[in-house]
């Protein structure tokens, strides 16, 4: 059901990166997370911190998920399942990063989050069939 779920987010020059790191490990651990360097469209260095989490821990993180977003933001994120699942079969969603730091899982449409991109397995790969699974999951 749940192929894997990938976690990205960008640590400006700005930013202490541990503190991201941490914001990522209470969905990842910390030994998962990886780091690139990238140069920001002004020259600034960028750090990008990844991590994969593969079938069960994925559908882990789904079912967590599902349990500590508030209400709210799981009532919105059931209605807005057809608008943020892609021809690839693949939920993307974006994680409130300071929310995460404080150890609490918040929607965001903020640039300045992790984002989060869930890839559901249907056999063969279709969106009508990812969205269905999901309606379930959620």
């Amino acid at each position: 059901m749940i192929h894997r779920v990938h976690f990205r987010a960008f640590v400006s020059v700005t930013e202490d990166e541990e503190r991201v790191r941490r914001a990522l490990s209470i969905f990842v651990p910390l030994e998962y997370i990886r780091s690139s360097r990238a140069t920001g469209y002004y020259g600034n260095p960028i750090t990008i911190l990844e991590a994969e989490l593969r079938r069960k821990e994925g559908l882990e993180f789904v079912h967590t998920l599902k349990e500590q977003l508030s209400a709210g933001d799981l009532t919105r994120l059931r209605r807005e399942i057809p608008e943020r699942v892609d021809d690839d079969c693949k939920l993307h969603l974006r994680l409130d990063k300071q929310a995460a730091y404080r150890g609490m899982i918040r929607l965001s449409d903020a640039g300045d989050a992790i984002d989060v991109s869930v890839h559901v397995a249907t056999y063969p790969s279709r969106y009508e069939e990812a969205v269905r699974l999901l309606r379930e999951l959620f």
